[in-house]
């Protein structure tokens, strides 16, 4: 085989290999433990569910190493604007567990798991986790997709963390209420 055939087929390979293994996206096995050995090194954690075709809540969520929790609602939830809690710091440090196998190496923007079958007007979700010297890693999830990872990772952004720190009557739907007749007042 001559030099240019054989550059070729390792250029090839590099690509595939590139294709394979660079799709963007994390596999929750895949970086377990670097991101739980850098657990005492994160400053916060952050994410943000954004719209749909519908009426999905849109919010942010930010949780302090030291439990502080804010949550800002922006359309479609219970309570709108910036609502604050103090959880305490096992509140954050659970919070970096549950999410730790999402998580990609600092200073990267990955998207979750393999998407599967995709519904195309879903939230969608971007968690961010920012270091002590504030370098960041950023996670894209498309709520839309529906393999067992991706579901997995929706469920916990959608209902499991909410419910953790507390916040989950903050996101709900807001109650219809109902504008009093004068006719019947009287």
């Amino acid at each position: 085989m001559n030099t240019l055939c054989l550059s070729a087929l390792v250029a090839s390979a590099v690509l595939l290999a590139g294709c394979a293994g660079g799709s963007g996206q994390v596999r929750p096995t895949d970086l377990r433990d670097s991101a739980q050995s850098r657990a005492g090194d994160l400053e916060s954690i952050r994410y943000e569910v954004g719209p749909c075709h519908g009426f999905c809540p849109v919010y942010s969520v930010e949780v302090r190493a030291d439990g502080t929790t804010t949550f800002i609602g922006r359309q479609h939830t219970q309570v709108y604007g910036k609502q604050a809690r103090q959880n305490g710091a096992q509140a954050f440090t659970q919070l970096q567990r549950t999410l730790a196998p999402w998580q990609p190496v600092m200073d990267q923007q990955r998207d979750s798991s393999g998407c599967g079958v995709r519904i195309t007007d879903m939230s969608h979700y971007t968690v961010t986790w920012t270091g002590r010297n504030g370098r960041q890693a950023q996670l894209l999830h498309d709520g839309g997709c529906r393999s067992a990872s991706a579901l997995s990772l929706t469920h916990l952004l959608s209902e499991d963390i909410p419910e953790q720190l507390g916040i989950l009557n903050w996101i709900g739907t807001p109650a219809m209420t109902s504008t009093p007749d004068p006719a019947r007042a009287h």
